[in-house]
């Protein structure tokens, strides 16, 4: 854990309070709303399709790509960007083509309903539970990213910037629903934009440079640097860190999986009017996400350059190179070092801003979750479910709290993106897994995709955590927990349920029957 190294001018401190303050202040205008169920978890079905798509993104994106983007040009220059931009049109296309359509389909509050209806309740169980870990993790994650960056930056311990964060973010959540998630997020992509824009600007201006010029920097600093080296385009040997190659597979089946089954971004299409609102969403979303992927990657090299050649070499100060996650404290670090008269505040208010949309949506999925799970077993009225929510939204933070510790323990020295699959990826293959076992393999049923979920968890963890499981010297790569557990969940299925014989799924709720009517009622188990 890095220990606090600096302290940043009160101009700084002030913008960071403005900030924060605002967000609430926002949440509580918007909290006028809030008078029904459906009002606060989908936002009575009617927000504008761009201002969802913004909001995707912003969950989807957090202070964990904020950061781990342009850190990792300091290990692998522009390559790691370049596998990324491969699977966008393999992802895009299935998303647009496949997972869309199918979901939009049964109007929903929560995806984890379409587990029951297809396979049985206990499914219906797992998936909510997997989310649930998942969420947490996902969450717990978030908030140590951006505190890790923030503590040592701004002069206090790590525990005070956990507790602020977890927070503020769930104080503004509880009081304005979905609705309140999805414009909060929007008012932080412009932030999260603008600092990076003024960072690229900046660096451009005062140095008389450009990319061609950062980019050349770049190259020579990774071929002078012994143990740092761009990600070769492919390898037959899985304990390669990352090729081009595994980087594209793992990012696509990433963006299936969790446009598919993973809540806190379906319950954002579920709150557009229908289909095609929500196709709009999904492609505003995926151009703006690329964007923003490309913008930082051009951020990390013109910090790179900066460091390099007007600084004569010199690391930025929180960068130890014999710590390889503090590499993800260089473009802070520079905002830190280089930036004043509250731009240094701005700019690290826009990290935590990124962070905050992931958390404040995770929150709000939990809650939305567990109120529906409420819904199956009694009848409540809208008044009853939305205080539920709002408890439920409260315990989720201080849990995320506390989760935050326990997930800088769990990984150790890793850097943000060979963090993640240590985590919450170990789930989402499996959970993803789930729904595209139902859509396409109508002969399985319930025992049989219950096994085999339980066998690419397994999968997960072992690829995972394959150096400390099985001894290996070089572990597993991180790109193939998510592919190798997805696999796993889809070939056990299609095993099992050939063996078991279970019932065939119900004309509705596979892909090859999507021109039926759907029968929603409860599945007799």
């Amino acid at each position: 854990m890095l220990a606090a190294s600096t302290s940043l001018p009160a101009a700084d401190y002030i913008v960071l309070a403005i900030y924060l303050v605002g967000m609430i202040i926002l949440g509580a205008w918007l909290s006028r709303r809030q008078k029904s169920r459906e009002e606060y978890f989908l936002a009575g079905r009617s927000m504008p399709w761009m201002a969802v798509g913004v909001s995707v993104i912003a969950s989807i994106l957090s202070s964990i790509t904020y950061l781990s983007e342009p850190g990792e040009v300091w290990r692998s220059g522009a390559t790691h960007i370049t596998g990324k931009m491969l699977a966008i049109p393999f992802e895009m296309a299935l998303v647009w083509l496949v997972c869309i359509p199918f979901m939009m389909r049964f109007r929903f509050t929560s995806a984890y309903e379409y587990l029951e209806h297809r396979f049985g309740a206990r499914t219906r169980t797992l998936g909510v539970t997997l989310f649930l870990v998942l969420a947490v993790c996902w969450m717990g994650v978030v908030v140590l990213v951006s505190s890790r960056m923030l503590a040592p930056v701004a002069g206090v311990p790590l525990w005070v910037v956990v507790v602020a964060v977890g927070l503020v973010a769930t104080v503004y959540t509880i009081l304005g629903g979905l609705r309140a998630v999805i414009w909060t997020d929007v008012v932080q992509v412009i932030l999260l934009v603008g600092g990076a824009l003024f960072v690229v600007g900046y660096i451009s201006i005062k140095t008389d440079s450009n990319l061609s010029d950062w980019y050349s920097a770049t190259q020579t600093y990774l071929n002078t640097s012994g143990h740092k080296e761009g990600l070769p385009f492919f390898s037959l040997d899985p304990t390669v860190r990352a090729t081009v190659v595994t980087v594209a597979v793992h990012m696509c089946v990433w963006h299936v999986c969790t446009h598919t089954a993973n809540q806190m971004t379906v319950q954002r299409y579920f709150s557009t009017g229908g289909m095609v609102e929500a196709r709009r969403s999904f492609v505003t979303g995926s151009l703006l996400g690329v964007g923003i992927n490309l913008l930082l990657m051009v951020a990390g090299l013109a910090v790179l350059f900066y460091y390099q050649k007007t600084m004569g070499g010199q690391m930025p100060a929180l960068v130890d190179p014999e710590n390889k996650k503090t590499f993800d404290l260089a473009y802070p670090s520079f905002v830190v070092d280089h930036l004043s008269g509250g731009l240094a505040g701005a700019m690290l208010a826009a990290i935590l801003a990124a962070a905050m949309s992931s958390i404040d949506s995770g929150v709000n999925s939990i809650a939305t979750v567990l109120t529906t799970e409420r819904q199956r077993r009694r009848d409540t009225t809208d008044e009853e479910d939305v205080a539920f929510a709002r408890g439920i939204t409260l315990a989720a933070g201080l849990f995320i709290i506390v989760a935050a510790f326990g997930m800088d323990r769990l990984t150790g020295d890793k850097n943000i993106i060979e963090m993640l699959p240590r985590t919450f990826n170990c789930l989402t293959g499996v959970l993803g897994g789930l729904f595209l076992v139902g859509m396409f393999l109508s002969w399985v049923g319930e025992r049989a995709v219950i096994i085999a979920a339980i066998c690419g968890l397994a999968t997960a963890i072992g690829i995972a955590y394959s150096k400390e499981i099985f001894g290996m010297e070089t572990p597993i790569s991180f790109t193939w927990v998510m592919p190798g557990s997805l696999l796993a969940t889809l070939a056990m299925s299609a095993g099992l349920g050939a063996v078991l014989n279970e019932r065939a799924a119900r004309p509705g709720f596979t892909w090859f029957t999507r021109d039926k009517e759907p029968d929603m009622s409860p599945r007799k188990q």
